[in-house]
C-alpha cells in the first residue's frame, strides 16, 4: 500500500515538472473529478476536444448530473478533455505551437480501481487550427444556423440537426441516419440576428457512391416550430456534393401553424 502511494506521489512530481514546460495562456478549469461507472468514459470524444454545445451538454449531464451546464460560447472557445482509467487525478497543460497546433499530453496518478478520472478545460480557440494534429473543424458537415432578427424563439425551444446518407440508385430504401445533434437552451433576442455554429459527422468516412443531406428543425416539446433551409437551395438540404466540405449557411423559417 505504501509503495502505491509513493508511486502516485512520484507521478505528480514528474507531471509538475512537465507542466512547467507546456503551460498555455488562459485555460479556464471547468471541472475535474472521478466517476465510478467506467462505461461513461466512452462519452468523451476520441478527438480529445468539444466544439459544439450539444455534445458538451450531453457529456456534462452524464458526468455531473444535477448541475447546471456551464455557458460556453463555442464561436470563441473550445473544451479540452482528459481522462484516465481508475480513480485517478488527471493532469495536462496545453500549449499552442507556432503552426496553430494545440498540443497536450494527459498524465495522471496511478491508483488501481474502478471507474475513471477526468478533467475539462475551456480555451479561447483563437489561433487554434488543430488539437494534437486533429482539425478543430471536426465535422464533415459544418456551418452556421441564422436566426433572423424578427424571429421569435421561445424559451425551452431547441434546434435538432440530423445528417443522413442515402443511395441515389435505390429510391425505395430509407436513408441512413449518420449523426444527430441537439442545440439546447437557444439564446436569441428578438431584434438582433443570431448565428449558431455547428459541426456534424465527426470522423465519418464519406462514400463516393452515396449522397448526403441534413435536416434542421426548431422544436418546442414535440412540435416543430421552425425549419432550417440551406441558403440558395430548394428541396433537400443536400451536402457534400462531389466531396465539397465548404461550410453551409442554414436559415430558419417559421412553420405555419
Amino acid at each position: 500500500m505504501l509503495s502505491r502511494y509513493l508511486l502516485a506521489a512520484a507521478t505528480i512530481v514528474i507531471v509538475s515538472l512537465i507542466a512547467d514546460v507546456v503551460v498555455a495562456d488562459g485555460p479556464a478549469e471547468l471541472a475535474k473529478g472521478k466517476i465510478a461507472d467506467a462505461s461513461l468514459e466512452e462519452l468523451a470524444p476520441k478527438s480529445g476536444f468539444i466544439t459544439d454545445a450539444g455534445t458538451f451538454a450531453k457529456l456534462w449531464k452524464a458526468w455531473r448530473p444535477g448541475e447546471a451546464v456551464p455557458e460556453v460560447d463555442f464561436r470563441k472557445d473550445l473544451i479540452i478533455i482528459g481522462t484516465a482509467s481508475g480513480p485517478n487525478l488527471v493532469m495536462f497543460q496545453p500549449r499552442l505551437q507556432d503552426d496553430g497546433d494545440l498540443k497536450y499530453v494527459v498524465a495522471s496518478t496511478r491508483m488501481a480501481g474502478p471507474g475513471f478520472g477526468y478533467r475539462l478545460v475551456k480555451l479561447n480557440r483563437e489561433g487554434i487550427k488543430t488539437v494534437n494534429g486533429k482539425s478543430v473543424d471536426e465535422g464533415i458537415v459544418r456551418g452556421t444556423i441564422t436566426i433572423a432578427a424578427g424571429s421569435t424563439i421561445e424559451q425551452g425551444e431547441r434546434i435538432e440537426l440530423k445528417l443522413f446518407e442515402f443511395d441515389p440508385l435505390l429510391a425505395d430504401v430509407s436513408a441512413k441516419l449518420v449523426d444527430e445533434r441537439s442545440i439546447d437552451e437557444i439564446k436569441h433576442e428578438t431584434g438582433t440576428s443570431t448565428e449558431i455554429p455547428f459541426a456534424m459527422g465527426g470522423e465519418y468516412e464519406v462514400r463516393k457512391d452515396r449522397r448526403y443531406y441534413i435536416t434542421v428543425f426548431v422544436v418546442q416539446g414535440e412540435a416543430r416550430t421552425h425549419i432550417g433551409e440551406i441558403e440558395g437551395k430548394q428541396g433537400l438540404n443536400v451536402v457534400l456534393q462531389d466531396g465539397d466540405r465548404t461550410p453551409v449557411h442554414v436559415v430558419l423559417r417559421q412553420l405555419k401553424k
